[in-house]
């Protein structure tokens, strides 16, 4: 036999999976497009919270009972942590630069003619001879 006539084993699972689907796709959108369905999940979503917002509170009396730090604690703890890093480095970067600036300042101090500005000297003196 040729290649060209030979069947695909997998053509009929192929087309029985796309079609399969398909329904489905149609079905469940059907059923969604539904105010029965949109209310059921608001339901759902609302057991959901309320169920969550429990367990929260529950499971932190337990940590605060058992001495245990909370999620919210950790989370508190690492801004602190983060917030002092940042001061330290603004820290260091200040020290760093008054490090640079001072061992030129005490092998050149500033002299005060230097700081003031003067014009350029054209006139030469004149020649003894």
């Amino acid at each position: 036999m040729a290649q060209g006539t030979q069947a695909d084993p997998f053509e009929m699972w192929r087309e029985w999976m796309s079609n399969s689907e398909r329904q489905w796709n149609g079905f469940l959108n059907n059923a969604m497009a539904t105010d029965q369905f949109t209310q059921s999940m608001g339901q759902f979503m609302d057991v959901y919270l309320n169920m969550q917002k429990s367990m929260n509170e529950v499971m932190g009396r337990t940590f605060t009972a058992l001495n245990l730090p909370t999620r919210t604690d950790i989370l508190s703890l690492g801004e602190r942590l983060s917030a002092i890093e940042d001061h330290l480095g603004v820290i260091e970067s200040s020290l760093a630069a008054l490090k640079s600036d001072s061992p030129a300042r005490a092998n050149n101090p500033p002299s005060p003619a230097a700081e003031i500005a003067r014009p350029p000297r054209t006139k030469k003196p004149a020649e003894v001879n």
